[in-house]
């Protein structure tokens, strides 16, 4: 096929008109926010806390700003008929019918995750290329870290069973790592090593993600007539929420998203971020150039980059390749977490990865636009210690100088003009944050009975806002925790994600959970009321999210409550319309379970690979030959073997299970002794063990 250069046109002129009228809109708003504040502290003499608010206040509106100039030129772009600098536009509907796609492997990376959900998700999008022109040029790789033997079993079943129904063994490969060494990175890197020569191209998704068969076959497409592109990330929308949380969260993106999309292809064009999920790579460059280097960290352990993802699009840059964003490209998905304390648990992992991308702002040879993408990434979670270090200088000299609640009482005209300066500079600030919320309803109005009809779309949108400026003040306090924690070198357990939203949070869990942000409601509360109190009303909202945060969070974590809005029509997305709804998105909830043999009993882990025939014979199978161990290796496993049928499971650590579980010959033999032992030479446990299989096979 044809595979000469087809990229937008980007001239130099194009690029510099666009990055200067975009930063030069946020440098001119910081600017005139910063005067305003200069001149409210003016008057009276500027103190050094108000010289320390000066420079936090700098920070912080740039980083308001910012988000107002990103949905500003989104808007512009969109009213104009759309960028027409897109990577989309290099390629045609009618292209993908009878297109021959080149190898190109879909790679998902697990860690513990829910096989059943995982497993959905890759037949659902197995059975979408099929319709959308063919699978025959996609390999399906489930690169498993999972370190729990029953999820590691159940993961090898539901493979099997996925090969058989759709005769897809030598297409749909199922690998789990023995040394599961820099997490997602890592086991990506290694599929590069091992598979990456066969395949021109590699999709990258998260256990949760979903992708119809149009847009995989519609992105190769675009890579194959843009060989300067390195990668394409698109804007995965969140979808298939139960919970209030999940349903919140995918509105907010549905509605909120493309405006603020637009107006990042506006400014950096071919210079796009990377997220490390539903993104095509080109995976020859990817190999020679993006291989993350080491961090020159004192302490080993915070070596290895977490967030890998930004780095990954900035080294692709400063090899010359193009990273772009398919704004505009429908069929990407992806699941939220259920609630906020799942969130949280993300948000923390995500913020020490975001912190360590501090070194790469001066690293020679980045782009300017990575730079950037590597300076917002920080900022979303430095932001956090700075409005709180900004409200805890701007309380202490309140209560020193008492500068507002004397400013009314004071003629001079320069006091006078402070006044009407706080006034304006709050007007200003809440209008960046709130403007581009309502621009973008606006914009979707003329598509509101996609979302439950114009009244429903504006009063979700309140009603999320409402609850997202209550909990904001909570997530300020711990994102703040989290930046604290990380300077001090505590570590972050890089674990799987939560996505089942079937078991909300009671009350007293929340409670449990959420007890900062009331205890810190109430010393600010006791603060207030001793030093300032006049500036109760000013403090008020922030006081009411700290004090609600509990409740919030139990309340929003509810199945019960998620779907009584449903019913209601209230935070609906297209997406939960029939009509509308991709095929795939249906296939992932209406997928019958594979039912293996013996998938019934009640017991898992290693006693089912010793037990159970078909999953001791598919494990064994799968367990890659290595070496022999040495002789002290060997005599501590068949040690431990002897053990575990004379004493049972419980006297073997997950450790000693887990080692054995990599031992095809220690497995062998115990599947032997087990079935022709006699029952007084095994541990009770185990005869009740043969006791249940026996009947079971009876009953099928």
């Amino acid at each position: 096929m044809n595979t000469e250069q087809q990229s937008p046109v980007i001239t130099a002129d194009l690029v510099g008109f666009r990055r200067a009228a975009f930063f030069g809109s946020i440098m001119a708003t910081t600017g005139l926010g910063a005067w305003l504040l200069w001149r409210i502290f003016e008057p009276e003499g500027i103190s050094t806390l108000e010289w320390v608010q000066l420079v936090l206040f700098v920070l912080l509106f740039q980083q308001i700003a910012t988000g107002f100039w990103l949905v500003f030129f989104g808007l512009i772009t969109m009213i104009l008929g759309g960028d027409k600098a897109r990577i989309e536009l290099t390629i045609k509907d009618e292209a993908i019918e009878d297109f021959e796609a080149p190898p190109t492997a879909i790679v998902v990376p697990i860690y513990n995750e829910d096989v059943v959900r995982v497993f959905r998700g890759v037949e659902a999008m197995w059975e979408g290329l099929s319709r959308a022109g063919g699978n025959e040029s996609f390999d399906f790789f489930i690169l498993s870290d999972s370190n729990r033997p029953e999820i590691w079993l159940s993961e090898e079943t539901a493979w099997l069973e996925l090969c058989k129904k759709h005769n897809a063994f030598g297409r749909i490969f199922y690998r789990k790592r023995r040394a599961p060494r820099n997490s997602k990175s890592g086991n990506v890197a290694d599929f590069c090593r091992r598979w990456g020569a066969r395949y021109r191209y590699m999709v990258v998704l998260d256990a949760d993600s979903v992708m119809t068969g149009r847009l995989l076959r519609r992105l190769v497409l675009m890579m194959e007539k843009n060989p300067r592109v390195g990668l394409i990330q698109t804007a995965p929308q969140l979808a298939l929420g139960n919970t209030l949380f999940r349903r919140m969260q995918q509105f907010a993106a549905k509605v909120y998203a493309p405006l603020f999309a637009a107006g990042s292809n506006f400014w950096h064009l071919f210079a796009s971020n990377y997220w490390g999920h539903n993104a095509i790579i080109r995976v020859r460059p990817f190999i020679e150039h993006c291989d993350l280097p080491e961090l020159p960290d004192p302490d080993s352990k915070r070596r290895h980059i977490l967030s890998h993802d930004t780095v990954e699009a900035a080294l692709m840059r400063r090899a010359g390749y193009d990273v772009w964003f398919a704004t505009t490209e429908e069929g990407s998905y992806e699941e939220g977490p259920p609630h906020l304390s799942d969130s949280l648990a993300r948000d923390r992992r995500w913020c020490m990865g975001n912190l360590q991308h501090f070194w790469f702002l001066f690293a020679p040879g980045i782009d300017f636009a990575n730079r950037f993408h590597i300076w917002t990434g920080i900022m979303a979670y430095i932001s956090s210690p700075l409005w709180l270090l900004f409200l805890i200088t701007g309380a202490a000299d309140l209560a020193i100088k008492h500068r507002f609640s004397l400013l009314s009482s004071l003629p001079n005209t320069d006091l006078a003009f402070s006044v009407g300066a706080v006034h304006l500079l709050l007007l200003a600030t809440l209008g960046l944050l709130f403007i581009p919320k309502i621009l973008a309803v606006i914009m979707t109005l003329p598509r509101a009975k996609k979302y439950g009809g114009a009244f429903k779309l504006s009063l979700s949108a309140f009603l999320e806002t409402i609850l997202w400026t209550l909990l904001a003040p909570a997530l300020m306090l711990y994102y703040t925790q989290f930046v604290v924690m990380n300077l001090l070198g505590l570590q972050v357990q890089w674990s799987g994600q939560n996505r089942s939203d079937d078991k909300g949070l009671s009350l007293i869990e929340s409670f449990r959970i959420f007890w900062l942000p009331p205890v810190v409601g109430l010393f600010a509360l006791a603060a207030l009321l001793t030093w300032t109190p006049t500036e109760m009303l000013l403090i008020s909202p922030i006081l009411a999210g700290w004090f609600l945060a509990p409740v919030l969070a139990c309340m929003t974590s509810k199945r019960s409550l998620g779907e009584r809005a449903r019913e209601k029509n209230l935070f609906i997305i297209p997406e939960e319309i029939p009509s509308l709804c991709p095929q795939e998105l249906k296939d992932v909830e209406n997928i019958p379970d594979a039912t293996p043999l013996f998938s019934a009993i009640s017991f898992g882990g290693l006693a089912r690979a010793v037990v159970d025939p078909l999953t001791h014979s598919l494990h064994v199978a799968l367990l890659r030959d290595r070496r022999r161990g040495s002789a002290l290796t060997d005599d501590h496993l068949s040690r431990l073997r002897i053990r575990l049928l004379e004493e049972g499971p419980s006297a073997l650590q997950p450790s000693q299970q887990y080692a054995l579980m990599w031992h095809a010959e220690s497995l062998r033999w115990l599947h032997h002794e087990f079935w022709s032992r006699p029952a007084s030479r095994l541990h009770p446990w185990w005869n009740e063990r043969f006791a249940e299989i026996t009947r079971k096979t009876r009953i099928l």
